[in-house]
């Protein structure tokens, strides 16, 4: 008796891929970046920079830039990046003579060259992808100068503690004050993309945004509080 031909399973199905098709990246622009470090040594300047402000601050800077371009003619964008940068340039001027008036008193007193040692400065890189966060950064590093003048008087038995320590607080907050305008601005150019409809273009250009990595150490919640020692 012949063997039984053996028929293919008409309900077996055929192989198919189980491979699932590759997400389309989204298009990343190459955007130029300065990799800005600062050695920050003064306790105000430290704070100003680990202040949980500090990088939305930085966000928003560039972020107006972004949603400037999209929502405004060129005209408009320029206009408010010139009024971004004048708001700036301006403190950095004041800042600036400030610190050449210590600077005055140092050199009178032949402490030009003396500075004191800190014991706990502060490195940090900054990417910077925009010339407004090139300048806020700035205005930083130049708060640490003028600190650091401040503390040399100071230990010198030349400058009140209480004339110190409002300086030195008088300059963190006008900074610190600029970077909420920032980020105020930031808010309401948002708004203004969501209502023309440019809500995903903002968040993709948004996810591209460069500032100041996370560093390792001290969690700025750990700070420790000298409220009293400002009041002194």
């Amino acid at each position: 008796m012949p063997p039984e031909e053996t028929r293919p399973d008409s309900e077996t199905p055929r192989a198919r891929s189980t491979a699932a098709p590759r997400a389309r990246q989204p298009y990343r622009h190459s955007r130029p970046v300065f990799d800005l470090t600062l050695h920050i040594q003064s306790e105000y300047a430290r704070r100003l920079l680990r202040d949980r402000e500090f990088r939305p601050a930085m966000h928003a800077l560039y972020g107006i830039e972004v949603i400037l371009h999209l929502v405004s003619d060129d005209t408009e964008a320029e206009r408010v990046e010139a009024l971004i940068h004048a708001r700036l340039e301006g403190l950095a001027d004041e800042l600036q003579r400030e610190i050449a008036r210590l600077q005055v008193l140092l050199t009178d007193q032949g402490l030009e060259r003396t500075r004191p040692r800190y014991t706990h400065p502060l490195d940090v890189t900054i990417h910077v992808a925009s010339p407004a966060m090139a300048l806020y950064a700035n205005l930083i590093q130049e708060l640490d100068r003028l600190s650091v003048g401040l503390d040399t008087l100071w230990l010198s038995g030349l400058l009140a503690g209480k004339e110190r320590l409002a300086a030195a607080k008088r300059w963190r907050q006008r900074i610190g004050g600029a970077g909420q305008e920032f980020i105020g601005l930031h808010r309401r150019a948002y708004a203004a993309a969501e209502r023309q409809g440019q809500r995903d273009a903002v968040e993709a250009a948004a996810r591209e945004v460069l500032s100041m990595p996370e560093e390792e150490g001290d969690d700025p919640a750990e700070a420790p509080d000298t409220s009293s020692e400002e009041n002194t």
